[in-house]
């Protein structure tokens, strides 16, 4: 993307195009993740087959069979876990080395007062601790969004069966504890800029500390540094 596409796109926009070159690794997370809540659904209603209907009419052979492909699907959900736990955090990677390339590049494209104004520990830790978040968003942000999507709904679904009394009582709070997340995010989101600053302000000492570090043992000044550092760690 040109600087151009960087300024009229929303940050979104901007995070969602670095999944395309990777699509297909995305697509291989998301359909184990789709795979993994659909299991985990089930389970509850073989549980309850089990134990309200089969047992109770001494239908062995159903049970027993019921229970080897309950087996068998856990089995396949520890595989699937493997996909997305390796693959995902595959496809994050790769996603996190994308942006660290563009921004290494924007970098280099700056003017002289842009390092004049900036530290070269501030941005450090623009390429390596913040990109880390990075990942685990680009892993961990639509594969739990979208479980638990499919959770939430599959579950009111089978709880409406059941007993819709009970579910239309957990269908109003659903959107409740919604509201509840929309309002914390705000504070949330200004608490993890706050830690990416002071990081940023530790990894600017610890630069300065290293570079200097020649100087500071010529002159013996090792306490004073050492204080420094202190003040900020």
């Amino acid at each position: 993307m040109t600087p151009k596409d960087y300024q009229n796109r929303t940050p979104l926009r901007i995070f969602l195009s670095y999944f395309k070159p990777h699509g297909k690794l995305f697509a291989l997370d998301m359909s184990c993740a789709l795979l993994i809540a659909l299991i985990d659904l089930a389970f509850p209603l073989v549980s309850r087959a089990a134990m309200y209907q089969w047992l109770p009419d001494k239908r062995y052979s159903i049970f027993f069979v019921a229970m080897l492909i309950v087996t068998v699907g856990f089995l396949l959900r520890a595989l699937l876990f493997y996909v997305v736990a390796y693959w995902g955090h595959t496809f994050g990677i790769r996603v996190e080395a994308d942006i660290r390339r563009d921004l290494f590049r924007h970098m280099q494209e700056m003017g002289y007062d842009f390092y004049d104004k900036n530290r070269t520990g501030q941005l450090m830790s623009r390429l390596t601790t913040d990109l880390f978040e990075v990942t685990e968003l680009a892993h961990h942000g639509p594969e739990d969004l979208f479980i638990s999507i499919v959770t939430i709904i599959g579950a009111l679904i089978v709880m409406f069966t059941v007993q819709w009394r009970l579910a239309l009582v957990v269908a109003i709070l659903v959107p409740l504890f919604l509201l509840l997340i929309v309002r914390s995010r705000r504070s949330m989101s200004e608490a993890s800029q706050a830690a990416k600053q002071k990081t940023g302000a530790i990894n600017t000492e610890i630069e300065s500390g290293l570079s200097g570090m020649r100087t500071t043992k010529a002159f013996a000044n090792e306490a004073e540094q050492q204080e420094r550092f202190d003040s900020a760690n």
